[in-house]
Parts: C-alpha cells; structure tokens; sequence
C-alpha cells in the first residue's frame, strides 16, 4: 500500500516531480562534465610535460638543481648509473641529456637559456624532438652545430632559420662559449620551455665544450601509481645520486593540479547545495500540499514509520529516474568534447604562460561515475530529511481540520 501510495503522489503533481528528477540529472551531468574537464585537463598536462619531457623522476647530481643547473655538477660516473637503470624492471624507459646554463646573443639581443644536449635517437623513446619542429629540421654532423630553438624565443630576439648564434656560459674552468647555427625551430604546449631550452645534439655539445657530461637521466615507470615507490626503490639503489619526481621538478604543475582540485571540490560543493535546496523546497512542498491526507492517513493507524518509508520512497524513485538521464547526458556531452576538445584560445596567454595547452579534452575516469552517483544519492535523501521532520511533527487532528 506505502508503494502504491508514494507512487500516486509522484505523478499527482507531474511538473513538481520533473523539477527533482531533472535537478537531478543536471547535478550528475553539470558535476561529470566539469570532473571530467578537470581529468582531462590533468592528463593532457601529464601527457605534454611529464610523460614526454621531464619523466616521471630524474635523476641528478645532489649539486646540480641546487646550483641552478650548474654545468659542473655532471653524474658521477653515468656508465654505472645507466647500467642500474637498464637492470631496473619497473623503468619502461630512461633517456639521458647533457645540460648546459648559458646565454644565447645575437647581434642585437641576448637572452639566458638552457641548451640541452641530447641523443635524438633515444629521445623518440619518450617524445620525438622532430615532431614538435614547425620549421626548418633538427640536422646533424655539421660545422656549425645545429641549434633548435622555440618559435616563441625567436620571436622575442628576431631569430631567423641560417642565423648564427653565440652560446656563451660560466664553468668551472672558465668561460666557455661557441657557435651554432639556427636550423629549426619548435613548438610544443609548454611556452615556459620555448623562451627557454635550446636543442642540440649532445655529440655536438660534447665536442664544443670538451667533455662527455651526463647531467640528467629522465626515467618513466611502467606503472605511474606506483611511483612513489619505485621512487624510494631507486634512490636506495643510488645513494650518491638525488632522484627526483616530476612534482619536485616543476612544483608550479603539481601546485596549479592541486589547486584545480580544489577549486573542483568548491564547485561540486556548490552544485550538491543548490541541489539540495532544490529537493527540500520541492518535498517541503509536497508536504504541505498534503497535510490533510497525511493527517487522514496517520488517523485511521498509518505508523510515522510507514510516513517517512513512504516520503523516502518517492525521493528513491524521483532520483533513480534521474540518475540515468544524467549518465546519459554526460556520455554524450564528454564523448562529443573529448573527441573535438574545447577551444580556450580566449584565455590563450594566461594559459600557455603557465605551460597548457588551450585544447582541453575531457575524459571521465569510470571510478567517478560511481563517486558523483553515490554523492547525488546521498544528497538526495540527506535533503529529504527536513521534510520528513516536518511530516513527523504533524498532529492528525490538526492536520485532518486544516484549511
């Protein structure tokens, strides 16, 4: 009979109903989507700075990002090092650089940089250097050394393709200094890293300053879950060596992830309160439309307990209809963006300023969906107790005699 009954007074008043049903629905899809934007706006950036250019850790010289990547504090004895790493089982891959902080100068304009000397053969492993050229190529065994630069720092010092540029910086020994040439230029979603890093082949790097340094083993795991573990596993096996995570590297990426956590959290709280405002004021309604039935019933031996399994009922029913409507609208809505992305070129500086890419591609992790339907369900019957409260304090003389 409580079914029966809770059943009729769902569809007595069809547009009271369809106000919860689809508050419902908005609150799951309003709250998928954005969790899904933030999502893919996390692996992107994961994708296009930790996976293809720092790693998940690195491994460094105690001294080295200390001294500001000091050239003099190289990887003592790499040979060694790189056999660990190659006996590793959890590394997928591992690429090493040389690093060298000078100041590249034109004829009229200078500017500090970071030239990274790299091997393009084992660089593909992680992220081909070639796909990020936009013009020009990255050419080897010439006079000149070949030099690959940002599109954004050429800009800034009017860099042109067949320019030679100086590189000029500080070593232990004294200044050292030659003379490249501008055979390419790249670009790639990180803006901080195209006014600053300049390609070229460590051959070339090693030959012109006269060593054979290794300043920088870039390492990604097999499993990134796992990574403070395999963190912890490695530094054991390179105590003279500091192994650092991508989040200790770049702070500023690991922070500006954080704060879009945050900044989640504060939005989908402002979603489940508004929704659940929403319920109270439609059941609240409800039950003041039906305090002479309600009074009726509880007259003629219906238990406050059958009342509130009744109440609790219509929510159910109202929030079940909904729940799948809004699975519905999120699996088109994300499967349509993720696959066109959304274009946020209006906040095209600020973005790319702090190294992201203005195409996001929302992607909804499977364990979210059962996160915000546990979340709505929750809120749907946390709201549905004020009104029962409100049901159980009525007096079935009062009520029945009420006008």
């Amino acid at each position: 009979m409580i079914l029966k009954i809770g059943w009729n007074n769902i569809w007595r008043k069809k547009g009271r109903s369809m106000i919860v049903i689809m508050s419902v629905a908005f609150g799951i899809w309003i709250g998928m989507f954005f969790g899904a934007f933030q999502w893919g706006t996390y692996v992107q950036k994961l994708d296009d700075i930790v996976n293809r250019e720092i790693g998940h850790v690195q491994v460094h010289n105690p001294g080295f990002i200390d001294e500001e990547y000091d050239y003099n504090f190289p990887i003592r004895n790499h040979q060694e090092v790189k056999s660990i790493l190659e006996a590793e089982s959890s590394i997928k891959v591992y690429v090493e650089r040389s690093i060298f902080s000078a100041m590249l100068q034109t004829t009229r304009n200078q500017n500090p940089v970071l030239v990274y000397g790299v091997d393009t053969a084992m660089e593909r492993k992680i992220y081909s250097i070639s796909s990020m050229i936009i013009e020009g190529e990255m050419l080897s065994d010439r006079r000149a050394p070949t030099l690959l630069i940002g599109k954004t720092l050429a800009s800034e010092l009017n860099i042109k393709l067949g320019d030679k540029i100086l590189i000029q910086g500080g070593m232990l020994h004294g200044l050292k200094s030659f003379v490249g040439r501008v055979r390419g230029l790249y670009e790639s979603p990180n803006k901080l890293k195209d006014k600053l890093v300049v390609y070229i082949h460590k051959s070339d790097l090693s030959k012109k300053l006269g060593d054979d340094f290794v300043h920088e083993y870039a390492i990604l795991f097999n499993n990134f879950d796992s990574l403070k573990y395999c963190t912890k596993r490695l530094q054991s096996k390179l105590p003279k060596h500091q192994v650092y995570t991508w989040g200790e590297i770049m702070p500023e990426i690991k922070n500006g992830i954080e704060m879009t956590d945050q900044v989640m959290f504060i939005f989908m709280l402002i979603i489940w309160i508004a929704l659940s405002l929403g319920i109270v004021n439609t059941m609240l309604m409800s039950i003041l439309e039906r305090t002479r039935e309600l009074g009726m019933l509880m007259a003629i031996g219906m238990s406050r307990w059958k009342i509130v399994q009744m109440i609790f009922f219509e929510t159910s029913i109202l929030t079940i209809i909904g729940v799948p409507i809004g699975i519905l609208l999120t699996i088109i809505t994300v499967g349509y963006f993720g696959d066109v992305g959304i274009d946020l070129s209006v906040a095209n500086t600020a973005l790319e300023d702090f190294g992201y890419s203005t195409m996001i591609y929302p992607k909804v992790k499977t364990s979210f969906y059962y996160q915000v339907i546990f979340q709505v369900i929750l809120v749907s019957f946390i709201s549905t107790i004020f009104p029962v409260v409100r049901a159980l304090r009525l007096k079935p003389i009062d009520a029945i005699h009420k006008t």
